[in-house]
């Protein structure tokens, strides 16, 4: 049975819940889709299934779950199975549509109304050229940011961390990836309109009710459609040094350090 999303009602204005100073600080760990949105998918030559950038995205958000818990930290995960956060469909953004949007925006709102201090939404990337062909040696990691907020020099510095961590891991991991380094969300050159910020990351707008109202990035880590990438997603040990690449990334963000 498919367990229910973490709030069973939707809270169209959440209210912020201070945090006691003695507490440890509050990592929101997104894993992007879930439930009926599956993201990008692996499919075997036979075009059967082979996995999912919505499990992919899970199975790294609770192995980096683990991993900060480790360090002290608590975490908050946006959701720890796979569902989607709008099954009833409610007009969570107040738009007069029910679509995926209402699903980000309840993510959003977990995490404002949890007062998490910073978060990282995992995803993975694919790429297919305009023949639709795989692009089996276009792959690389890239962490987004936005450069337009109040705490846009904290986003920059955290996503700084977050690449160099992934960057390094897979170098250790003899896997020589391609280094995409950090960008500005609103510069995605697959958006066809151009300029439009992701929903997570971006300030308010017609399209972004209510903002997050911490730093944090949205992580691409590797390219399904890239053979070996795709190969290292579905590796334990690769997906546990990930895991551990994001918790200290975060770590060394609370510790203070410069962006490197």
């Amino acid at each position: 049975a498919t367990p229910p999303p973490p709030t069973a009602t939707p809270t169209l204005h959440p209210t912020r819940t201070p945090r006691p100073t003695t507490l440890p600080p509050l990592v929101a760990i997104d894993p992007g889709h879930g439930g009926e949105d599956l993201g990008a998918v692996r499919v075997h030559d036979d075009r059967s299934l082979a996995y999912t950038e919505s499990d992919t995205n899970l199975a790294l958000a609770l192995r980096a779950r683990d991993a900060l818990v480790a360090l002290g930290y608590r975490v908050l995960l946006t959701r720890d199975g796979d569902y989607g956060l709008n099954p009833e469909g409610h007009d969570v953004n107040g738009d007069g549509v029910i679509d995926h949007r209402d699903d980000l925006q309840m993510r959003i709102d977990l995490m404002n109304a949890a007062d998490a201090d910073v978060f990282i939404s995992i995803h993975q990337n694919a790429f297919f050229w305009p023949d639709g062909r795989r692009g089996r040696d276009v792959g690389g990691t890239v962490t987004f940011y936005n450069a337009y907020r109040p705490f846009s020099d904290e986003n920059k510095r955290l996503a700084l961390l977050v690449q160099q961590e992934l960057v390094a891991a897979l170098n250790q991991l003899g896997h020589d990836v391609f280094d995409r380094g950090i960008q500005v969300d609103h510069q995605l050159e697959a958006d066809p309109n151009g300029g439009r910020f992701l929903i997570v990351l971006g300030p308010e707008s017609e399209r972004i009710a209510r903002a997050s109202e911490m730093p944090g990035v949205l992580s691409e880590t590797l390219f399904m459609t890239h053979d070996q990438e795709s190969e290292l997603l579905q590796d334990p040990q690769t997906l546990d040094a990930l895991a551990e690449a994001y918790a200290r990334a975060v770590d060394r963000y609370f510790q203070g350090e410069a962006a490197p």
